[in-house]
């Protein structure tokens, strides 16, 4: 018989409070839903249920289908919902929007499970490389309009790159 060691328990323990705290989130939201026009808060809220449920059990598994669902909510509410930006072109932006939710797979997982999963930057870079090109195709003056932003983004990413660089311990020799 193999004993169990504390940590073993402790994460059990916190798989189980992740997985309560998804569930309630889900069912609130569906409930909330029959009275309350909250349909386009649903996918974020979905999103945000696995988000906290990977970060509780710091499984990468459950983190990566949240930050796809959250990257997707975002982009929902930022082109259709009260959070609507006014932009040529919303396609562009829900494609930067579902960008930042593969960015936050690699930074939840760097920064809550043993190992960072850095894959996601590819399909997320991709996806903000296009999302740019539709936004700012066509009119130059939206370019000057967003340019702050894109700047902005692009130092937060670097940033956040920084962050969880270093929080992994060096292994060279």
């Amino acid at each position: 018989m193999n004993p169990i060691s504390e940590t073993e328990k402790n994460l059990h323990r916190n798989h189980g409070l992740g997985g309560g705290i998804a569930l309630i989130l889900i069912g609130a939201g569906l409930l909330l839903n029959q009275w309350l026009d909250i349909g386009l808060y649903l996918v974020l809220l979905v999103g945000a249920g696995f988000l906290i449920w990977g970060v509780f059990s710091r499984k990468g598994g459950l983190i990566i289908p949240g930050g796809v669902l959250s990257g997707i909510g975002l982009g929902i509410l930022v082109t259709e919902g009260p959070w609507s930006i006014p932009v040529a072109n919303p396609n562009g932006l829900f494609l930067i929007c579902f960008a930042l939710g593969w960015f936050l797979i690699t930074l939840l997982t760097g920064l809550f499970t043993s190992s960072t999963q850095w894959w996601p930057i590819v399909p997320g870079g991709i996806m903000a490389i296009l999302g740019a090109a539709v936004l700012l195709r066509g009119d130059p003056r939206v370019w000057q309009d967003y340019s702050g932003c894109i700047v902005s983004l692009i130092l937060i990413l670097l940033g956040v790159y920084l962050i969880v660089r270093r929080s992994r311990p060096n292994t060279r020799c």
